[in-house]
C-alpha cells in the first residue's frame, strides 16, 4: 500500500524579483536554487549559514541540508534564511509569501485551516483582511438601499460582533469576573 501524503504548502510557488520558486511535496523551497538563481553572494551560500538560528531551524525539522540536492527549507527556515541574506533580502521574501494570501480564495482556505486549528484569531485577522481587499467601501457609505451584497455583508457582521460583544459584557458582568 503506498500512501501519497503532501505537505500544505507542496507545489505553493513564491516570486522573488520575477524568479518563480516552487516547495516540494514536503512543502519546502531549494535555497540553493533560490541562491544560485538571484545571484546572492557567495559568503551568503546556504551552506555558509550556520548560525544559532539555522542550528535552531534544522533541530525543529525546518531546514534540510544536503550536499547533492543543496538546502531545503520551510516557509519560517526560507525567511530566517532571508533574514541572515539581509534586510532588504527578507522583506522580499516575506514579501513574496505575503502575496500569496493576496488571492482571495487562497486567504479564506488559510483562514478556514487556522479556524480549524484552533487558531481563530488568526484567522478572522486573515479573513477581515481577504473582506478588506473585496469590499467596495464607497457602497458602505451610502444608504442600506444602495449598499453592495459585500457591503450588506459587512453591516451584518459588524452587528453580529457587536451582538456577541455585548452578550459576554452581560456575562461578566452577571458572573462578576
Amino acid at each position: 500500500m503506498n500512501i501519497d501524503i503532501k505537505h500544505k504548502h507542496a507545489g505553493h510557488i513564491i516570486v522573488i524579483e520575477g524568479h518563480a520558486f516552487k516547495a516540494d511535496d514536503r512543502g519546502q523551497w531549494n535555497l540553493t536554487d533560490i541562491w544560485r538563481t538571484l545571484r546572492l553572494p557567495n559568503g551568503k551560500a546556504p551552506a555558509q549559514w550556520r548560525t544559532k538560528q539555522a542550528k535552531r531551524m534544522e533541530a525543529m525539522q525546518n531546514l534540510h541540508s544536503s550536499n547533492g540536492t543543496g538546502s531545503r527549507a520551510t516557509k519560517r527556515a526560507a525567511i530566517a534564511y532571508a533574514a541572515w541574506v539581509s534586510s532588504e533580502f527578507e522583506d522580499m521574501v516575506f514579501d513574496a509569501f505575503e502575496a500569496i494570501l493576496e488571492i482571495p480564495e487562497v486567504a479564506l482556505a488559510v483562514a478556514n485551516k487556522m479556524a480549524s486549528l484552533g487558531k481563530d484569531h488568526s484567522a478572522g485577522i486573515v479573513k477581515r483582511m481577504s473582506f478588506n481587499d473585496k469590499c467596495d467601501w464607497k457602497a458602505v457609505k451610502r444608504g442600506p438601499q444602495n449598499q453592495s451584497a459585500a457591503a450588506k455583508a459587512y453591516r451584518r457582521q459588524q452587528a453580529e460582533w457587536e451582538r456577541l460583544a455585548s452578550q459576554a459584557r452581560r456575562n461578566i458582568a452577571r458572573t462578576g469576573m
